[in-house]
């Protein structure tokens, strides 16, 4: 009952669970008794139950997911150090990087990139050319230019260095 919208008031859940009672021969509970089992409920509970579960997830997600409403609304940046080891161009066993461009809606993988040395502005801007531009494989559709991008761990001056190469190839760069 206390679940339901419009949530009933205290003192008609009581007289409700007091008919239940009587009807089953129970000990009917007080109305403090009732009304410490109500306020003692899980507010997230209540929440999801008489407002719905955007309203659950505005409030009670430990961590804010962005929510896109349609492809190519928010794509994602992300780097992520894998679980590998390669050998480098000396020889030696090192841990490779990925970097992830990813489409919110589909949850679809728009461009990526696989590089040896730390994160930066040029291998996020290689894996963001990917996504942008159509891809040789027609089974592999994920393509365009994002309303958003999300990036996180950004230098201040990353769209300086990003964009010419996004959009016009490598030669932008060393022309600079």
């Amino acid at each position: 009952m206390v679940l339901r919208k419009p949530r009933p008031s205290v003192a008609a859940m009581h007289r409700k669970i007091t008919a239940l009672a009587a009807k089953r021969k129970w000990t009917p509970p007080s109305y403090s008794s009732v009304y410490g089992i109500i306020r003692h409920m899980a507010p997230a509970m209540v929440t999801l139950a008489q407002d719905g579960p955007a309203a659950f997830r505005d409030r009670y997600e430990l961590l804010y997911r962005h929510r896109a409403a349609c492809p190519n609304a928010i794509w994602q940046a992300d780097h992520t150090l894998l679980d590998v080891m390669v050998l480098d161009a000396n020889g030696d066993a090192v841990r490779p990087w990925l970097t992830l461009i990813m489409d919110d809606y589909s949850r679809a993988i728009a461009g990526y990139t696989i590089f040896l040395g730390a994160p930066t502005a040029l291998q996020t801007a290689l894996a963001l050319r990917q996504a942008i531009w159509r891809k040789q494989n027609a089974t592999w559709p994920v393509c365009g230019i994002p309303d958003v991008l999300y990036v996180e761990y950004v230098p201040r001056n990353i769209f300086d260095v990003m964009w010419p190469f996004v959009l016009c190839g490598s030669s932008a760069l060393s022309s600079s």
